[in-house]
């Protein structure tokens, strides 16, 4: 299934590819599945807890620390784009923003 996000952003769920103004990016089995989830949810703040149980099965420290990591490479991913970021809710979780610029 293609996830058409935004004009420079697609996301093929099948295939586990990232659009990126034009530019296929490959991701990994957990950034997809994290990017899955957060773009199920943009401009809502996907939950901490919620995301480690549904990815992870676990969220204990040191899988917290681990999606910590495939955050920061799901931004440089999408650093490209002007309009579309990854941010914190600080006590939360995260959250995917598409602004409509």
């Amino acid at each position: 299934m293609v996830k058409n996000l935004c004009k420079n952003l697609s996301f093929n769920t099948l295939t586990q590819k990232l659009i990126v103004n034009g530019n296929e990016i490959k991701l990994t089995t957990k950034e997809s599945q994290l990017f899955d989830f957060l773009s199920d949810n943009v401009n809502t703040i996907s939950k901490r807890e919620d995301v480690l149980l549904k990815i992870w099965k676990n969220n204990d420290y040191f899988n917290s620390r681990s999606m910590d990591v495939y955050i920061t490479k799901l931004r440089k991913h999408l650093k490209p784009i002007e309009n579309v970021s990854i941010i914190n809710v600080h006590g939360e979780g995260h959250r995917l923003v598409i602004s409509t610029k």
